[in-house]
């Protein structure tokens, strides 16, 4: 239940603007949204307009985009994920940065999607593992160019960075969550409630408090 919210507040404060400046006024993009809606033509529930809100422009296919497109979309995801786990309770802000970048940086993403795709939990489809591919793609390096962190190349044969794959691992599985919070919030919540547990086992092992 914690995730189905996940997608609509972005923080308290921000959710009591939203919902005051949505019951006073209804953007056209709303409207449009709602009237194609045969179930309402109002705005009823502030959580659903603020999830249409937060919904690109209703003419996007997401099968159409491309797989950076997908990944920027997932980074966001995932950040705010990340963020909303960590931020209570309270911590220095310089801890609590320092917690979040550990977690969200390229080289944790690889580490958690080679779990996932080695686990017996969650099965992707056969459409995600497509995009999981597409993504992989999209982050591998080409004419000599190298994607991603310079960190991530910190000798001559880039082992002791992780390399391009690490990158590779990175771009995929954000392109993959952001494939799913466009096509499907409740496969969404799965995934990400996958990556819950893992982060959970990650805290108790480093002694992290949530």
């Amino acid at each position: 239940m914690r995730f189905q919210t996940f997608f609509l507040i972005i923080s308290v404060s921000s959710f009591l603007r939203a919902q005051a400046w949505i019951a006073s006024y209804q953007t056209p993009r709303v409207q449009t949204l709602l009237q194609s809606n045969n179930e309402a033509n109002e705005i009823d529930d502030p959580l659903e307009s603020l999830s249409i809100l937060l919904s690109p422009n209703e003419k996007c296919n997401p099968t159409q985009l491309s797989p950076t497109s997908l990944a920027y979309i997932g980074d966001s995801v995932f950040e705010l994920f990340v963020r909303s786990r960590y931020v209570w309770p309270n911590r220095r802000t310089t801890d609590l940065q320092n917690l979040v970048v550990g977690r969200v940086r390229a080289e944790a993403q690889s580490k958690m999607f080679r779990e996932l795709l080695s686990s017996e939990s969650f099965t992707l489809t056969q459409e995600e593992q497509n995009i999981v591919k597409r993504g992989r793609n999209a982050g591998s390096s080409s004419g000599g160019r190298k994607r991603g962190p310079k960190r991530l190349y910190s000798s001559n044969d880039g082992k002791n960075g992780g390399g391009p794959e690490v990158y590779q691992d990175s771009t995929a599985i954000e392109a993959l969550i952001g494939y799913m919070y466009l096509t499907s919030k409740d496969r969404c919540v799965e995934l990400l409630e996958y990556f819950n547990s893992e982060l959970d086992k990650l805290d108790d092992a480093e002694g992290v408090v949530r």
